[in-house]
């Protein structure tokens, strides 16, 4: 590992013991209405919140949140790890392309502060989806969209989400390449995991809902995960009711225990929850890191789907029912 691993478990250990726990979720959703909501986060965690005259601004804050918490870590991480973090905050652009591109396709203003890639501030007020696709001709990210930009398919937005999902994960992977063999297995327990989990769930959604070959199934799986390029397209090729069983039998069997059936990824995200907090609270080693920036991930889009619950005024119960939490009943909806 490295020398500063110690002093590094303990800052992280002291900004998650910082982090919104289920009973101030459940405070918050108590609450009728969003100006209300961040009054409670204004005085439990973010003392300099505002209200927002829009969604898209809370979210602004919310990225913001992400990006002070990871600089506040890169002092205390080898310079080997610079890769990394800086793949991991991919994340953050590929979102907002996404919500870019869906607003365009809708002809909806896009609820977006503002997309800066590599220094250069990429436009997309006054665009339409193939202008905005041509915005980003320099960006690494143009390769995974450029077939789609004239494209009039209802299908053509999913594809570039996908896309996007594996040029994400591809080059976080490609990261961990100067990290330790140690490293990169603690790496595989945590977005190794993840990715798993997303493949898993995309080959059954394929399978079940959507009229796709096994060659198509498998174009959109995402390698890096603890299942290699040869049992991907195993899993392409294996029927529903194969593929089910094969994954029953796994260590991922709870995705479909007591006969769930899988919607949207619900019961994925709570799984993901509930190992990366188990390993967070288990590991000393550098995998305690990795699984920080996930319950990280999960803490804003906590905060992200009560405040949407809230405006979209659902009533308590509801609220509680889209946490990604580890508890009973937390995935009665939007499984």
């Amino acid at each position: 590992m490295f020398d500063g691993l110690k002093a590094l478990n303990a800052k992280i250990s002291k900004m998650y013991s910082d982090f919104l726990v289920y009973e101030d979720f459940e405070e918050i959703a108590e609450r009728d209405n969003v100006r209300d909501c961040l009054a409670y986060l204004k005085d439990k965690k973010f003392p300099n919140i505002d209200s927002f005259s829009d969604i898209y601004e809370i979210e602004e804050f919310l990225e913001n949140y992400r990006r002070s918490e990871v600089t506040k870590l890169r002092g205390f991480l080898p310079l080997r790890y610079g890769d990394f973090l800086k793949a991991y905050l991919e994340r953050m652009n590929v979102d907002k392309i996404i919500k870019i591109l869906r607003a365009l396709r809708m002809n909806k203003e896009p609820k977006v502060d503002k997309l800066v890639i590599g220094g250069k501030i990429i436009s997309f007020n006054d665009e339409t989806f193939e202008s905005f696709i041509d915005n980003l001709r320099d960006t690494h990210y143009y390769e995974y969209i450029k077939n789609y930009k004239s494209s009039k398919d209802e299908d053509a937005l999913f594809a570039i989400e996908m896309n996007l999902d594996k040029f994400y994960y591809r080059n976080l992977t490609d990261s961990i390449k100067s990290l330790s063999k140690d490293e990169v297995d603690e790496f595989k327990k945590i977005f190794g995991v993840n990715i798993d989990l997303l493949n898993i769930i995309w080959i059954y959604r394929a399978k079940k809902y959507y009229n796709l070959s096994p060659e198509e199934i498998f174009n959109f799986t995402i390698f890096g995960g603890n299942y290699n390029s040869e049992k991907l397209l195993e899993f392409s090729y294996l029927e529903e009711i194969d593929f089910e069983e094969v994954i029953k039998s796994s260590k991922y069997g709870v995705l479909f225990a007591e006969g769930r059936v899988i919607r949207t990824g619900r019961t994925a995200k709570k799984t993901m929850y509930g190992i990366a907090k188990k390993n967070f609270r288990r590991t000393d080693g550098i995998g305690k890191f990795m699984s920080f920036l996930v319950l990280l991930d999960f803490e804003i889009a906590n905060i992200d789907r009560i405040l949407e619950a809230t405006r979209f005024g659902l009533n308590k119960d509801e609220k509680l029912k889209y946490m990604i939490v580890d508890r009973e009943g937390s995935e009665e909806i939007g499984r």
